[in-house]
């Protein structure tokens, strides 16, 4: 699909996006509270600056990963920045002022936003591009996680002091303030706190609050219980109660399907189907089928997405000799036979191009329109490849998102999972009564 077209099949929900070059390479990452219409924007400017046209012109494909909300997706927009360097972020610097947060390295660290990350006595988070976005979420947090601003040391309670957003000890003169105490201690966790939400790791600190909630209040301490779950609830208002603050797995799954819909060009995808051929030393061969469904969970009888109640064994008849490739066409068409369960809109099959092609010969016969991806070992990528029917190429696995990437790995080892019980529940049993089967 040309690039142009892609930002059509994006949602109108926040997260990041990542403009990538021939080869995978990154090329530029962005956020945004309406991620079509952010992308679309590129599309439709006439004026585009010399760096922008350049990206335009560079790029082979566009991904994104949605997030809860625009302060989520500022902090993943860092963490990638951080951890790719892509080019044209780089390049377009000086178009977008990227900004920092400075924790000063003393007794009571200081926290300040700044554009240069060359102050060496200090800690810096970053790079942001949304400074505004970044700053708002500052203050939010500092109503729940008090911290110090103030430039220099001084004798008297600031205004910051006085409207509780400052503790009120930190910046007075040294002199005055000897030895450590309880209130310094958390102090020192209220600037960890805010250093590991920056860093995307929210739902760790979440976590560590619940814990420490129960605790106090196991321990008959309820003021500072209650502290902590204002700053539980703090956490959960600012992301939306999702995501960085609870990844819970309805989060994750939506994110890959999201992914998975837009690489194979689909309106909607409710139902995945991931096969495992195996057998016992050339015998008693058999597939396996593992079933996902894109909605529902435990309540549903859906563990994680994947629908047991409905995984399905096949004997393989047909093929008499070691071969996967006739065994996984078989399996396909006896599966696909079977019109009175729901077909789905994905296959995932582990193999190579013989397998894909194989598959695809076999799903031609029934004229569904159904999706076909093979998991491969790639030695080019030196690592595991993902084949798409309707992508000429292999894809690294390392280059999808996290989450497709995850539930792409899921499946597949589900599909395996089913047929290693399969096989153990055989082993347990007279392999004669199989072959009468």
């Amino acid at each position: 699909m040309p690039v142009k077209k892609q930002p059509g099949q994006m949602p109108q929900k926040p997260g990041i996006y990542i403009f990538t070059g021939k080869g995978g390479k990154r090329l530029y990452v962005g956020k945004a509270g309406n991620l079509k219409a952010r992308v679309k924007s590129y599309f439709a400017k006439s004026n585009l600056s010399h760096k922008t046209a350049s990206l335009l012109n560079e790029a082979a494909e566009i991904s994104w990963e949605i997030l809860a909300s625009e302060a989520e997706a500022l902090i993943r927009e860092s963490e990638l920045i951080k951890k790719h360097h892509p080019k044209f972020n780089v390049l377009m610097r000086d178009d977008k002022q990227y900004i920092y947060v400075l924790f000063t390295k003393e007794r009571f660290p200081r926290i300040f936003t700044t554009h240069q990350a060359s102050y060496r006595k200090a800690d810096y988070l970053g790079p942001f591009t949304e400074a505004g976005v970044l700053k708002s979420v500052l203050r939010s947090l500092r109503k729940y996680f008090p911290y110090c601003t103030c430039k220099k040391p001084h004798k008297g309670a600031c205004l910051n002091t006085r409207i509780g957003r400052c503790p009120g000890y930190c910046c007075i003169l040294p002199s005055l303030y000897e030895g450590e105490s309880p209130e310094g201690e958390v102090y020192k966790k209220n600037i960890s706190s805010i250093k590991k939400i920056l860093s995307g790791k929210s739902g760790t600190l979440s976590r560590e609050l619940k814990k420490e909630m129960k605790k106090l209040s196991h321990e008959q301490k309820y003021e500072e219980a209650a502290k902590a779950r204002n700053q539980i609830n703090a956490l959960a208002r600012i992301f939306e109660q999702r995501s960085v603050v609870k990844r819970d797995l309805p989060s994750d799954r939506e994110r890959a399907i999201y992914a998975l819909k837009f690489l194979l060009g689909l309106k909607d995808i409710s139902r995945m189907e991931a096969y495992d051929i195996a057998n016992i030393q050339g015998k008693f061969a058999y597939g396996s089928m593992a079933v996902f469904s894109a909605q529902g969970g435990p309540a549903s009888g859906r563990e994680n997405g994947f629908q047991k109640s409905e995984y399905r064994i096949f004997r393989i008849k047909t093929v008499l000799h070691s071969d996967d490739t006739a065994m996984l066409r078989e399996v396909l068409f006896r599966r696909l036979n079977h019109s009175e369960w729901n077909y789905p809109e994905v296959i995932l099959i582990d193999g190579g191009k013989a397998q894909l092609n194989a598959a695809m010969s076999t799903l031609a016969k029934f004229r569904l329109p159904i999706k076909m991806i093979s998991l491969t070992k790639n030695k080019k990528h030196k690592g595991e490849s993902v084949l798409f029917n309707n992508r000429p190429a292999p894809m690294p696995l390392e280059k999808l998102p996290e989450s497709l990437k995850n539930l792409l790995l899921s499946a597949n080892g589900e599909a395996h999972r089913f047929a290693i019980k399969f096989y153990r529940k055989l082993h347990r049993k007279n392999f004669s009564d199989y072959l009468k089967g």
